[in-house]
C-alpha cells in the first residue's frame, strides 16, 4: 500500500465495520494472510488492491467467499511527511 502506508504506519482498524465499501481501505485475512488494502468492486465482484503504483508486483487480488474482511480502517499515523 506505499504511497498511502508505509512500513511502520500505525493503523487503527474498526472491527465493528466490516461491510466493504468501494475505495475504503480495509484489514484483510487473504489467503491467512492479514494484509490492508483497498476494495474496489468491479463488475459485481470485490477486489483488495494495493495503492502501489507497481500493479504487475502487487496485482489485485479477487475476493472470494474465503476472504474475511476484519475491519475497516479509520486512522493512520506516520512518520512519513
Amino acid at each position: 500500500m506505499e504511497t498511502s502506508l508505509w512500513d511502520g504506519d500505525l493503523v487503527v482498524i474498526n472491527t465493528a465495520d466490516s461491510k466493504p465499501t468501494d475505495g475504503e481501505v480495509f484489514a484483510i485475512n487473504y489467503e491467512g494472510e492479514m494484509c490492508i488494502k483497498r476494495m474496489k468492486r468491479d463488475a459485481g465482484q470485490w477486489f483488495a488492491c494495493s495503492d502501489n503504483a507497481d500493479q504487475r508486483r502487487y496485482p489485485p487480488k479477487h475476493c472470494t467467499g474465503d476472504v474475511k474482511i476484519i475491519g475497516k480502517a479509520v486512522y493512520k499515523q506516520s512518520e512519513r511527511v
